[in-house]
Protein backbone atom coordinates (compact mmCIF):
# COMPACT_ATOMS: atom_id res chain seq x y z
CA UNK A 1 0.00 0.00 0.00
CA UNK A 2 1.05 3.20 -1.08
CA UNK A 3 2.33 5.67 1.97
CA UNK A 4 -0.26 8.55 2.84
CA UNK A 5 0.72 12.00 1.57
CA UNK A 6 -0.72 14.91 3.48
CA UNK A 7 -0.17 18.18 2.27
CA UNK A 8 -0.45 21.37 4.10
CA UNK A 9 -1.01 23.96 1.33
CA UNK A 10 -0.62 27.68 2.40
CA UNK A 11 -2.65 29.77 -0.56
CA UNK A 12 -4.25 26.84 -1.80
CA UNK A 13 -7.25 28.69 -3.04
CA UNK A 14 -4.68 31.12 -5.27
CA UNK A 15 -3.48 31.11 -8.96
CA UNK A 16 -0.48 28.81 -8.27
CA UNK A 17 -2.50 26.92 -5.05
CA UNK A 18 -5.82 25.89 -7.43
CA UNK A 19 -3.34 23.81 -10.13
CA UNK A 20 -1.28 22.55 -7.85
CA UNK A 21 -3.58 21.52 -5.40
CA UNK A 22 -5.82 20.09 -8.21
CA UNK A 23 -2.44 17.79 -9.62
CA UNK A 24 -1.74 16.65 -5.84
CA UNK A 25 -4.54 15.41 -5.22
CA UNK A 26 -5.00 13.68 -9.05
CA UNK A 27 -1.96 12.12 -7.52
CA UNK A 28 -3.62 10.59 -4.56
CA UNK A 29 -2.54 13.21 -1.78
CA UNK A 30 -4.61 14.29 0.94
CA UNK A 31 -4.51 18.19 0.96
CA UNK A 32 -5.75 20.68 3.68
CA UNK A 33 -5.75 24.28 2.58
CA UNK A 34 -5.29 26.78 5.13
CA UNK A 35 -6.85 30.21 3.85
CA UNK A 36 -8.73 33.10 5.70
CA UNK A 37 -11.68 32.12 2.51
CA UNK A 38 -13.29 28.21 1.31
CA UNK A 39 -12.71 27.69 -2.08
CA UNK A 40 -16.43 26.74 -3.03
CA UNK A 41 -15.26 24.57 -5.94
CA UNK A 42 -13.81 21.78 -3.84
CA UNK A 43 -16.08 21.72 -0.82
CA UNK A 44 -17.20 18.30 -2.68
CA UNK A 45 -13.97 16.96 -2.97
CA UNK A 46 -13.13 14.03 -0.10
CA UNK A 47 -9.36 14.52 -0.51
CA UNK A 48 -9.66 18.50 -0.02
CA UNK A 49 -10.06 19.72 3.72
CA UNK A 50 -10.40 23.47 4.36
CA UNK A 51 -8.61 25.05 7.32
CA UNK A 52 -9.89 29.08 7.82
CA UNK A 53 -6.54 31.19 9.30
CA UNK A 54 -4.19 33.60 8.37
CA UNK A 55 -0.76 33.06 8.40
CA UNK A 56 -0.51 36.36 10.79
CA UNK A 57 -2.36 34.89 13.47
CA UNK A 58 0.40 32.30 15.17
CA UNK A 59 -2.14 30.51 17.22
CA UNK A 60 -4.66 29.19 14.74
CA UNK A 61 -1.51 28.23 12.53
CA UNK A 62 0.15 26.10 15.33
CA UNK A 63 -2.83 24.37 16.03
CA UNK A 64 -3.85 23.60 12.32
CA UNK A 65 -0.13 21.88 11.76
CA UNK A 66 -0.89 19.83 14.72
CA UNK A 67 -4.60 18.56 14.02
CA UNK A 68 -3.32 17.85 10.21
CA UNK A 69 0.28 16.56 11.08
CA UNK A 70 1.14 16.68 7.59
CA UNK A 71 3.59 14.84 5.69
CA UNK A 72 4.65 17.34 3.48
CA UNK A 73 3.91 21.27 3.48
CA UNK A 74 3.60 23.55 0.30
CA UNK A 75 3.90 27.30 1.04
CA UNK A 76 2.48 29.53 -1.40
CA UNK A 77 0.32 32.57 0.64
CA UNK A 78 1.70 35.78 0.26
CA UNK A 79 0.93 39.25 -0.63
CA UNK A 80 2.10 40.52 -3.98
CA UNK A 81 3.14 43.39 -6.08
CA UNK A 82 1.53 46.07 -5.79
CA UNK A 83 -0.22 44.99 -2.36
CA UNK A 84 3.35 44.76 -0.97
CA UNK A 85 3.92 48.08 -2.34
CA UNK A 86 0.52 49.82 -1.42
CA UNK A 87 -0.08 47.79 1.97
CA UNK A 88 4.26 47.45 2.96
CA UNK A 89 3.38 46.75 6.58
CA UNK A 90 0.62 43.95 6.06
CA UNK A 91 2.99 42.58 3.38
CA UNK A 92 5.89 42.29 5.92
CA UNK A 93 3.21 40.75 8.10
CA UNK A 94 2.34 38.48 5.58
CA UNK A 95 5.10 37.11 3.76
CA UNK A 96 7.68 37.42 6.29
CA UNK A 97 5.97 37.18 9.77
CA UNK A 98 3.38 34.71 8.34
CA UNK A 99 6.63 32.78 6.90
CA UNK A 100 8.74 32.66 9.84
CA UNK A 101 5.61 31.52 12.35
CA UNK A 102 5.39 28.46 9.42
CA UNK A 103 8.61 27.47 10.18
CA UNK A 104 8.56 27.61 13.82
CA UNK A 105 5.63 25.78 14.18
CA UNK A 106 6.84 23.07 11.97
CA UNK A 107 9.67 22.63 13.94
CA UNK A 108 7.33 22.23 17.07
CA UNK A 109 5.42 19.53 15.45
CA UNK A 110 7.99 17.23 15.67
CA UNK A 111 6.78 15.09 13.15
CA UNK A 112 8.67 12.79 10.42
CA UNK A 113 7.90 15.50 7.57
CA UNK A 114 9.24 15.27 4.74
CA UNK A 115 9.10 17.88 1.88
CA UNK A 116 8.96 22.21 2.62
CA UNK A 117 8.26 24.11 -0.24
CA UNK A 118 8.49 27.59 -0.27
CA UNK A 119 7.35 29.61 -3.23
CA UNK A 120 9.94 32.32 -3.65
CA UNK A 121 10.68 35.15 -6.09
CA UNK A 122 12.98 36.03 -9.61
CA UNK A 123 12.44 39.38 -7.74
CA UNK A 124 15.22 38.77 -5.28
CA UNK A 125 17.34 39.00 -8.43
CA UNK A 126 18.64 42.52 -9.62
CA UNK A 127 19.03 43.79 -13.30
CA UNK A 128 19.46 41.59 -16.58
CA UNK A 129 22.91 43.79 -16.90
CA UNK A 130 24.57 41.68 -13.34
CA UNK A 131 24.31 38.71 -14.58
CA UNK A 132 26.24 36.31 -17.56
CA UNK A 133 24.76 35.50 -20.97
CA UNK A 134 23.91 31.70 -19.48
CA UNK A 135 21.35 32.98 -17.55
CA UNK A 136 20.18 34.43 -13.92
CA UNK A 137 21.24 31.22 -12.18
CA UNK A 138 19.92 30.38 -8.65
CA UNK A 139 23.12 30.87 -6.63
CA UNK A 140 23.97 34.45 -8.93
CA UNK A 141 24.58 37.84 -6.75
CA UNK A 142 20.60 38.74 -5.34
CA UNK A 143 19.47 42.83 -5.56
CA UNK A 144 16.22 43.00 -4.94
CA UNK A 145 14.31 46.59 -6.67
CA UNK A 146 11.29 46.12 -4.03
CA UNK A 147 10.60 45.16 -0.38
CA UNK A 148 8.78 42.19 -2.10
CA UNK A 149 12.31 40.41 -3.23
CA UNK A 150 13.95 41.34 0.56
CA UNK A 151 11.03 39.47 2.09
CA UNK A 152 11.68 36.61 -0.74
CA UNK A 153 15.13 36.37 0.20
CA UNK A 154 14.17 36.47 3.83
CA UNK A 155 12.08 33.67 3.22
CA UNK A 156 14.81 31.66 1.39
CA UNK A 157 17.01 32.25 4.32
CA UNK A 158 14.65 30.87 6.78
CA UNK A 159 13.88 28.11 4.88
CA UNK A 160 17.64 26.85 4.56
CA UNK A 161 18.22 27.36 8.00
CA UNK A 162 15.12 25.29 9.03
CA UNK A 163 16.72 22.37 6.41
CA UNK A 164 20.08 22.16 8.47
CA UNK A 165 17.62 22.77 12.10
CA UNK A 166 15.59 19.85 11.22
CA UNK A 167 17.08 18.11 8.00
CA UNK A 168 13.51 18.25 6.23
CA UNK A 169 14.54 18.39 2.51
CA UNK A 170 13.59 21.94 1.54
CA UNK A 171 12.49 23.43 -1.71
CA UNK A 172 12.61 27.36 -2.57
CA UNK A 173 11.74 28.02 -6.15
CA UNK A 174 11.50 31.02 -7.75
CA UNK A 175 9.09 32.05 -10.88
CA UNK A 176 8.61 35.20 -12.85
CA UNK A 177 5.75 35.85 -14.72
CA UNK A 178 2.85 33.82 -14.87
CA UNK A 179 0.34 34.02 -17.41
CA UNK A 180 -2.78 32.03 -18.08
CA UNK A 181 -6.26 30.45 -16.26
CA UNK A 182 -5.86 31.77 -12.66
CA UNK A 183 -3.95 34.38 -12.60
CA UNK A 184 -5.93 37.54 -12.64
CA UNK A 185 -4.14 39.04 -9.68
CA UNK A 186 -0.76 41.49 -9.36
CA UNK A 187 1.03 44.19 -11.55
CA UNK A 188 2.32 41.05 -13.85
CA UNK A 189 -1.14 39.67 -14.68
CA UNK A 190 -1.10 41.99 -17.41
CA UNK A 191 -0.71 39.29 -19.79
CA UNK A 192 -3.67 37.18 -18.77
CA UNK A 193 -6.01 40.91 -19.42
CA UNK A 194 -4.75 41.16 -22.24
CA UNK A 195 -5.63 37.55 -23.60
CA UNK A 196 -9.01 37.91 -21.78
CA UNK A 197 -9.30 41.61 -23.74
CA UNK A 198 -8.89 39.58 -27.10
CA UNK A 199 -11.19 36.91 -26.17
CA UNK A 200 -13.83 39.58 -24.81
CA UNK A 201 -13.37 41.96 -27.83
CA UNK A 202 -12.32 44.83 -25.90
CA UNK A 203 -9.50 47.28 -25.82
CA UNK A 204 -6.68 46.86 -23.47
CA UNK A 205 -3.36 49.14 -22.69
CA UNK A 206 -0.36 47.33 -21.10
CA UNK A 207 1.21 48.82 -18.46
CA UNK A 208 5.06 48.25 -19.06
CA UNK A 209 7.51 47.26 -22.36
CA UNK A 210 10.46 44.99 -22.08
CA UNK A 211 11.30 41.57 -21.41
CA UNK A 212 10.16 38.38 -19.24
CA UNK A 213 10.24 35.33 -18.27
CA UNK A 214 6.98 33.44 -18.82
CA UNK A 215 5.68 30.67 -16.92
CA UNK A 216 2.15 29.39 -18.52
CA UNK A 217 -0.13 29.02 -14.72
CA UNK A 218 -0.57 24.90 -15.44
CA UNK A 219 2.96 24.30 -15.41
CA UNK A 220 3.18 26.91 -12.37
CA UNK A 221 1.07 24.50 -10.57
CA UNK A 222 2.58 21.81 -11.82
CA UNK A 223 6.01 22.39 -10.79
CA UNK A 224 5.34 23.53 -7.54
CA UNK A 225 3.58 19.82 -7.29
CA UNK A 226 6.24 18.47 -8.76
CA UNK A 227 9.12 20.13 -6.21
CA UNK A 228 6.23 19.17 -3.24
CA UNK A 229 5.90 15.48 -4.06
CA UNK A 230 9.02 14.32 -6.19
CA UNK A 231 12.48 12.59 -4.92
CA UNK A 232 14.42 14.91 -3.29
CA UNK A 233 17.30 15.12 -0.44
CA UNK A 234 18.04 18.14 1.28
CA UNK A 235 18.41 22.16 0.20
CA UNK A 236 18.41 23.88 -2.88
CA UNK A 237 17.14 26.91 -4.84
CA UNK A 238 15.80 26.43 -8.24
CA UNK A 239 13.84 28.65 -11.49
CA UNK A 240 10.98 27.61 -12.06
CA UNK A 241 10.84 26.55 -15.96
CA UNK A 242 9.99 29.36 -18.28
CA UNK A 243 10.69 31.05 -21.79
CA UNK A 244 11.94 34.57 -21.82
CA UNK A 245 10.03 36.79 -24.84
CA UNK A 246 9.42 40.59 -25.05
CA UNK A 247 6.11 42.23 -24.33
CA UNK A 248 6.01 42.93 -27.94
CA UNK A 249 7.02 38.94 -28.97
CA UNK A 250 3.82 37.71 -26.63
CA UNK A 251 1.24 40.00 -28.39
CA UNK A 252 2.82 38.84 -31.87
CA UNK A 253 2.16 35.29 -30.26
CA UNK A 254 -1.29 36.32 -28.89
CA UNK A 255 -2.57 38.05 -32.34
CA UNK A 256 -1.53 35.00 -34.36
CA UNK A 257 -3.12 32.49 -32.11
CA UNK A 258 -6.33 35.31 -32.11
CA UNK A 259 -6.13 34.57 -35.37
CA UNK A 260 -6.95 30.60 -35.21
CA UNK A 261 -10.16 31.49 -33.34
CA UNK A 262 -11.25 34.28 -35.40
CA UNK A 263 -10.44 36.78 -32.93
CA UNK A 264 -7.78 39.87 -33.30
CA UNK A 265 -5.54 41.60 -30.70
CA UNK A 266 -6.05 44.77 -32.84
CA UNK A 267 -7.10 46.54 -29.66
CA UNK A 268 -4.08 45.79 -27.46
CA UNK A 269 -2.02 48.59 -27.20
CA UNK A 270 0.85 50.29 -24.73
CA UNK A 271 -0.22 52.35 -22.52
CA UNK A 272 1.32 55.93 -23.05
CA UNK A 273 3.38 55.80 -19.64
CA UNK A 274 4.45 52.21 -20.17
CA UNK A 275 7.92 51.89 -18.96
CA UNK A 276 10.62 49.36 -19.18
CA UNK A 277 9.70 46.67 -16.68
CA UNK A 278 12.54 45.88 -13.85
CA UNK A 279 11.73 42.47 -13.50
CA UNK A 280 14.07 39.91 -14.49
CA UNK A 281 14.66 37.83 -17.68
CA UNK A 282 16.63 34.96 -18.86
CA UNK A 283 16.10 32.38 -15.76
CA UNK A 284 19.06 29.32 -16.16
CA UNK A 285 16.49 26.24 -15.14
CA UNK A 286 19.43 23.62 -15.99
CA UNK A 287 19.66 22.77 -12.14
CA UNK A 288 15.76 22.34 -12.35
CA UNK A 289 15.47 20.34 -15.09
CA UNK A 290 18.42 17.77 -13.61
CA UNK A 291 16.28 17.82 -10.05
CA UNK A 292 12.69 17.27 -11.14
CA UNK A 293 13.11 15.68 -14.44
CA UNK A 294 8.71 15.70 -14.52
CA UNK A 295 8.19 19.08 -14.38
CA UNK A 296 6.06 20.13 -17.62
CA UNK A 297 6.86 23.61 -19.87
CA UNK A 298 4.67 24.36 -22.31
CA UNK A 299 5.98 26.43 -25.15
CA UNK A 300 4.70 29.91 -24.76
CA UNK A 301 2.29 29.46 -27.73
CA UNK A 302 1.07 26.47 -26.79
CA UNK A 303 0.37 28.07 -23.49
CA UNK A 304 -1.26 31.37 -24.80
CA UNK A 305 -3.44 29.06 -26.85
CA UNK A 306 -4.94 27.13 -24.22
CA UNK A 307 -5.24 30.27 -22.49
CA UNK A 308 -7.51 31.74 -25.31
CA UNK A 309 -9.78 28.61 -25.48
CA UNK A 310 -10.25 28.19 -21.58
CA UNK A 311 -11.28 31.63 -21.58
CA UNK A 312 -13.17 31.68 -24.59
CA UNK A 313 -15.04 28.44 -22.81
CA UNK A 314 -16.12 30.26 -19.58
CA UNK A 315 -19.47 30.20 -18.47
Amino acid sequence: MAKERRVFVTGSTGCIGTHAVDLMIEEGAEVFGFNRSAPVNRLKNSHYHHLEGDLVDRETLQTALKEVRPTHILHLGALQTPDCRDYPMRGMQVNLMGTAYLFEACIDLQLPLERFVFASSSAVNGPRSLYGPEGVRPEDPLQPFNLYGYWKIAGEGMAQAFQQASEVSTVSLRLATTYGPGRDRGFTAAMTSAIKSVVNHEPYEIPYRGKENYHFSFDVGAGFARATLDPFSGYGVYNLLGETRTVDEFIALLGQEAEKFDLSADLISFAEDAEETPFIYDLNDDATRSAFPAMPKTSLTLGIRKSIEFFRDEP
